[in-house]
């Protein structure tokens, strides 16, 4: 499902994209497929770079090392 919204950028961006929206394209679906191709890389680097959740006793604090 497609929703409007409004957005605020900076005039030399939009100048930037009214340039490769040309007359082929909307504004609109060159914004898209730049989010998408954005999404898509950060989906990527987020699944190459797990968050560990386990502590190590290492890297636990001193007391809960010392069972206090």
């Amino acid at each position: 499902m497609r929703v409007r919204t409004n957005l605020i950028i900076e005039e030399d961006i939009l100048v930037k994209i009214d340039k490769i929206a040309g007359e082929k394209h909307k504004r609109a679906a060159v914004i898209e497929t730049a989010l998408r191709e954005f999404i898509a890389r950060e989906e990527i680097k987020e699944a190459n770079n797990p968050k560990t959740e386990v502590i190590s006793e290492k890297s636990a604090p001193v007391s809960r090392r010392a069972g206090v």
